[in-house]
């Protein structure tokens, strides 16, 4: 601290008052102690003008014991400092930093270590904390110190927000990228609905995962992932990637390699549950099944077990539902994703009826509430229409909960599936069409007799304006392998339960 000379006294009674700089205390020195007196003392507090903060314990402890030393006979009250008004942000910014030579970190993702910052609505982006004032604070000779005067800040709500009732926070109206902006005391805080991503996505901007719209200007580049709660355009190609929208994708050039999928609920989800209410019929007939012929055999005194049973129906009468069941699995698993934790419980009961393990069966009971469980899942989500449109695709597996449209060269090598329509104005060469609705297309095969499979639902009609032979084609259950070239096709099934092409 800085003590003031100049309000050193009575130096030569061996007894001197320091004052600090700053007022806050004030010391006696005592250089002799058989100058210490009450008279003295109070005469140095008086002309200094000591009166706040006096230690009447101190002076009265000199007085009694005079000592030399330096003693503090005053303090003053410094001042408490208030805050400044402040914004606390509940959505990150989306940086995140790679570990550097961390031990044990040799594998860092370098796609995973920036995310875009995205909120859904009705979301909190932020509150105020207003500011709060300090207090004044005093020096030993009473002059007050006043206390640094504290800032607030003026709060508003941008387009995709909305302030609350009493100010102090602001939500979100929209899902999408929160945004703020600053100028001087004033804060803007707002969400754009849909996201602006310039350039490619790459190794250099990480994967891609937004709630709310996105348009991408350049390229989804190999290995990279796209999850995006809202819509996606696309204004480059998509290679070797995965991307993945609740809404709708436009992607303006080609698809290559990559795994495509729209919609809240996927289309594979749709089949799914097609196929395992196939099983659940099957599994309630060969309960009831086996329920009868266990009776009839009791009542001819034969005493054979539940299992027992169940394998001798699986092998006479109940054959296909082996292969039922094992088409479900390939289902579930067919893209290598772990399956919700209904469909694995569903696949782990139906192993119990493949093979040897049906002898221990008791009863059919655990494995029908597996998969009234599983059904209720798939019943719950949210099935919206969520179409797919690209100029190509090549060696690609997509999915829509809507429609797909190719509008350029077509789709070669390639697994579509959709639950509304599919249309390419090209060329459909190699590999499967699933369309709950119907298919138009422009080709359908190829003059090599490349393997093609176009299917859709039961009452839906296939459009081409050329098929090749080798082609397969089929509606429901029908199915008609075009054993030579036609043009101008519609292949619808007719009263006779047979395809026919017009």
């Amino acid at each position: 601290m800085t003590l003031r000379g100049d309000l050193l006294t009575d130096i030569d009674n061996g007894v001197a008052l320091v004052v600090t700089e700053d007022g806050l205390k004030a010391f006696i020195t005592v250089r002799n102690e058989e100058s210490v007196n009450e008279k003295l003392i109070n005469d140095l507090l008086r002309q200094k003008n000591i009166k706040y903060g006096i230690d009447r314990e101190i002076i009265e402890d000199l007085l009694e014991n005079p000592r030399k030393g330096t003693f503090i006979v005053a303090t003053g009250q410094p001042p408490r400092e208030g805050r400044d008004g402040y914004m606390q942000y509940l959505f990150t910014t989306g940086a995140r930093t790679a570990p550097q030579d961390a031990p044990g970190e040799k594998n860092i993702d370098f796609r995973e270590i920036f995310n875009v910052p995205s909120v859904n609505a009705n979301a909190v982006l932020a509150v105020y904390h207003p500011a709060e004032k300090g207090e004044d604070g005093r020096t030993v000779t009473g002059e007050v110190i006043p206390a640094r005067k504290v800032t607030e800040l003026a709060v508003r709500a941008g387009k995709g927000a909305a302030l609350s009732p009493d100010g102090l926070s602001v939500v979100s109206t929209v899902s999408g990228r929160p945004w703020v902006k600053k100028l001087g005391k004033n804060v803007t805080v707002g969400v754009e609905a849909v996201y602006r991503h310039e350039g490619d996505v790459d190794i250099k901007s990480g994967n891609l995962r937004f709630n709310g719209d996105v348009f991408i200007t350049g390229n989804v580049m190999e290995n990279m992932i796209v999850e995006v709660t809202g819509n996606l355009k696309v204004a480059g190609f998509i290679s070797r990637a995965s991307v993945h929208t609740t809404g709708n994708l436009e992607v303006m050039k080609v698809v290559t390699a990559s795994k495509i999928v729209t919609g809240s609920a996927t289309a594979s989800h749709d089949q799914i549950e097609k196929k395992l209410r196939s099983i659940e019929k099957s599994i309630a007939a060969l309960d009831a099944a086996a329920r009868q012929l266990q009776d009839k055999l009791r009542q001819g005194n034969k005493n054979v077990q539940f299992g027992q049973v169940i394998i001798t129906l699986l092998d006479k009468k109940f054959t296909g539902l082996k292969k039922q069941v094992q088409e479900f699995n390939d289902l579930v698993y067919k893209h290598n994703y772990k399956p919700p934790r209904q469909l694995e419980q569903a696949i782990q009961s139906l192993s119990h009826i493949c093979g040897i393990q049906a002898l221990k069966l008791q009863n059919l009971q655990n494995i029908r509430e597996n998969l009234a469980t599983a059904l209720d899942y798939l019943g719950y989500l949210e099935k919206n229409e969520a179409h797919i449109i690209a100029h190509s695709v090549w060696n690609s597996d997509l999915e829509a909960t809507g429609s797909i449209k190719i509008i350029g060269q077509g789709a070669f090598n390639s697994r579509l599936t959709a639950l509304g329509n599919v249309e390419i104005k090209g060329v459909f060469r190699g590999g499967e069409i699933y369309a709950a609705g119907g298919v138009k297309a422009g080709e359908i095969g190829g003059p090599m007799g490349i393997r093609t499979h176009v299917r859709t639902a039961e009452g839906s009609i296939i459009r081409a304006a050329r098929v090749y032979s080798g082609s397969v084609l089929q509606v429901g259950t029908r199915v008609f392998t075009a054993r030579e070239d036609y043009n101008m096709v519609v292949a619808r099934v007719n009263e006779h339960g047979e395809i026919v092409l017009h």
